[in-house]
């Protein structure tokens, strides 16, 4: 293991006021479950895991947003992050969130293949939901962020997903591999290799937002500032953003806010 890596990656150490946001976000998405019309722990595969919860939209044909959450693959639930569904429905949206099974149960192959295959079945279901499968939105927060560029590799003909927003994510996973997050995610130098992004191409050209926090540790600000880098050099164009006064846990409760650089982009982009 590396130490200085574990460092970068060790989240609850370098800011504590992380637990007081993630109790912030279970107490406001129980309201939001419990107040908003929603269809929760919806099957889109065999496992305990492959369950999705689907807010809908107060308009037929709506946009969809789908978010996948993060917790290196090892942690975190669906269930933590309804609350930003107040302000995208709101918005327009219907709304998606996303589980998988995590690791040391299942590795991050079976992870990335979840994900894709919970992208398919919503695009091929949706619509009993009124939700319009032409205009998706993909977001994903940490390794969420990781989860939703492995779904733009796919060569999807239909080109459905029109917006991606890659919020504080990892697209190198061999850091992940050295730290001591690895006794969980018992990824080989073979395994971070072919998973990460870096190493890849995406298939589907949406509209891209990288975004991160600039309170963040470098292996998050330096990986997306990479990643950019690297759609840029593959013909692929891409905003990023690095905001101030802005950590892991702050930046994703901006999607649960109607003004700030992040919502801006997404209405802006159509």
């Amino acid at each position: 293991m590396n130490s200085t890596l574990d460092e970068q990656f060790n989240l609850r150490r370098r800011h504590p006021s992380g637990r007081f946001y993630k109790w912030l976000n279970s107490i406001q998405s129980s309201i939001a479950r419990t107040t908003m019309a929603c269809d929760l722990d919806i099957s889109y595969g065999d496992s305990p895991g492959q369950r999705l919860d689907i807010f809908p939209a107060k308009q037929q044909s709506a946009p969809v947003f789908i978010f996948i959450h993060g917790g290196y693959f090892r942690a975190l639930d669906k269930r933590q992050y309804s609350f930003m569904a107040r302000t995208l429905v709101k918005l327009g949206y219907l709304v998606v969130s996303v589980n998988y099974d995590l690791a040391p149960k299942v590795s991050v192959a079976t992870i990335v293949d979840q994900c894709i295959r919970a992208f398919q079945w919503t695009r091929e279901n949706i619509v009993d939901w009124h939700g319009d499968a032409t205009r998706m939105v993909l977001c994903g927060h940490s390794v969420g962020a990781t989860l939703v560029a492995k779904i733009l590799e796919q060569n999807d003909a239909s080109h459905s997903v029109k917006k991606a927003m890659l919020l504080s994510g990892l697209f190198d996973l061999e850091p992940l591999r050295q730290s001591y997050l690895n006794r969980d995610l018992k990824l080989s130098k073979s395994d971070a290799e072919s998973l990460s992004p870096m190493n890849s191409m995406i298939q589907q050209r949406p509209s891209i937002l990288l975004a991160v926090g600039a309170n963040e540790t470098s292996q998050f600000i330096d990986q997306s500032e990479n990643y950019s880098a690297k759609l840029i050099s593959d013909g692929i164009p891409n905003d990023i953003i690095v905001l101030p006064q802005t950590n892991h846990y702050t930046l994703v409760r901006l999607l649960n806010s109607k003004q700030n650089p992040i919502i801006n982009w997404l209405v802006k982009n159509g």
